[in-house]
């Protein structure tokens, strides 16, 4: 994933995790990033409590922000652009396509002009669908990076 972001490792980027849990994609793209700062986006208390333990390190670098992203709104609580927005095994467990399909609307306006959105997922619903979604969204050269036997990198770019 840390490939497929299009900036130099050491820009200053911002990045936001979406469904962040207790940061284990944001840690690692910070240490890819070696001047970037990230938000954790999650709706459990709990993890982000985790998640700021777990990366007591990286104090400064990272914050986390608190809504649930099945739910209508919440985008507005987070201060965008980002050069990147990603998630890793998160999105998926809202169920509903229509509601899938709604985060992605709600993403696009969050990523930078030049950036890009990286989902790291499983393959439902059918990755053809999503692709579709996030292409409606207003995403280009949307694509498949990487597939394994369930779960896929995919994701597109803001021009």
């Amino acid at each position: 994933m840390a490939k497929t972001i299009p900036y130099d490792k050491k820009l200053p980027i911002r990045i936001l995790d979406i469904g962040a849990g207790y940061g284990a994609l944001a840690q690692f793209l910070l240490s890819q990033f070696s001047n970037a700062t990230a938000i954790c986006q999650d709706g459990s208390e709990e993890m982000a409590k985790l998640g700021q333990e777990r990366m007591e390190h990286l104090k400064g670098r990272f914050d986390y922000v608190l809504c649930d992203f099945s739910q209508p709104g919440w985008s507005r609580k987070l201060t965008g652009p980002f050069e990147a927005v990603v998630s890793a095994i998160a999105i998926h467990n809202v169920g509903s396509p229509k509601i899938i399909e709604s985060i992605y609307s709600d993403i696009f306006p969050l990523v930078k002009s030049g950036g890009c959105f990286i989902n790291f997922d499983r393959e439902r619903p059918p990755l053809e669908d999503q692709m579709k979604w996030l292409t409606d969204a207003g995403f280009q050269d949307v694509k498949r990076f990487w597939t394994g036997e369930t779960r896929a990198v995919f994701g597109g770019f803001k021009k």
